[in-house]
């Protein structure tokens, strides 16, 4: 049985619900439209995640399905948008706009994600006013501007992991992937320690991969691999934080699976803390992936390993 993609997630609004798809472009920064928003606070710009407002994994967004393809620009019809609703809330809509257009100069905001600063464009009162009433508190919607071609706009990866690479709003690089069997393991670990099953979306993948003939965790003995039309490099383990803990649906709060990850998904237990001392607390699940080679990924694309992990 072959490795194939079971599932495409893109996130508009890093922090929010989803939009699954078919079949997306792979670009450089990853899929179309994937973090291409944030919410920031409205006094300094820094961004906000459910690390800090667990309720914004109840926004549910949507885009039209052609814009998450390569020439989808180019097909959408007039008045297209991001449709954002939330409980109790009215729906908004935020008019999608040519990636490549410049910015008002009005609508530039100065944003930090992480260590990075820089530019991005502010999507109005009418957005700012829908957050802070859902959220609480007073925050901005913007947007990337990383195709304008402006120099702050640029966003890096880590140069020792994916020198050379630059992303969006995500965390740290263009994707992340996840297999199925590694969540079957893990719940196995759960329900032996007398806790519940856990659903993929606490870890918020972009792709899923099923079908591991050498069963659990295989893949991190992946270095790069061939998806479909596209080729990646598994750059990085993606260390998981508290967000995983997050239900998904009711935005409440708990302690695993970061507890039992810890208990055999560990930097230490792995051994992968005796040449990084920094990961050996960390929990790991799931790889963060640079895209060597653009095209389409589509549910149901064949997976291959073409250079195995060397280091």
């Amino acid at each position: 049985m072959p490795v194939t993609v079971k599932q495409l997630n893109v996130y508009p609004i890093k922090g929010c619900k989803p939009v699954t798809a078919e079949s997306a472009a792979c670009l450089g920064t990853g899929l179309p439209y994937d973090r291409h928003w944030m919410v920031v606070r409205a006094d300094s710009g820094k961004f906000l995640t459910q690390r800090q407002i667990p309720k914004l994994c109840q926004v549910c967004v949507s885009l039209p399905p052609e814009a998450l393809l390569a020439t989808g620009w180019g097909k959408l019809q007039p008045g297209a948008a991001l449709v954002v609703s939330a409980p109790g809330m009215s729906q908004l809509q935020v008019p999608l706009t040519d990636p490549a257009a410049p910015a008002a100069p009005a609508q530039i905001k100065n944003v930090t994600v992480w260590e990075w600063s820089g530019a991005a464009a502010d999507e109005g009162d009418e957005a700012a006013a829908w957050f802070s009433k859902f959220l609480g508190q007073p925050v901005r919607l913007v947007r990337h501007l990383h195709s304008s071609g402006l120099p702050q706009t640029v966003r890096p990866t880590d140069p020792e992991f994916a020198p050379g690479h630059a992303v969006k709003f995500a965390d740290g690089y263009p994707l992340l992937v996840s297999c199925e069997e590694n969540l079957q393991d893990l719940n196995s670990h759960l329900s032996s320690s007398g806790s519940s099953p856990l659903p993929m979306n606490r870890f918020r993948p972009n792709v899923v991969l099923a079908g591991f003939e050498g069963g659990a965790w295989a893949d991190d003995a992946w270095g790069d691999v061939a998806v479909g039309s596209v080729q990646l490099s598994y750059v990085k383990p993606c260390s998981r934080c508290k967000v995983t803990t997050i239900d998904q649906e009711t935005a409440e709060e708990g302690k695993e699976p970061l507890v039992t990850l810890g208990q055999f998904r560990s930097g230490k237990v792995l051994g992968w803390a005796a040449q990084r001392k920094s990961w050996t607390h960390d929990v790991f699940f799931g790889w963060n992936a640079a895209v060597l080679q653009q095209g389409t990924i589509s549910v149901g694309d064949t997976v291959t390993v073409t250079q195995p992990r060397t280091a």
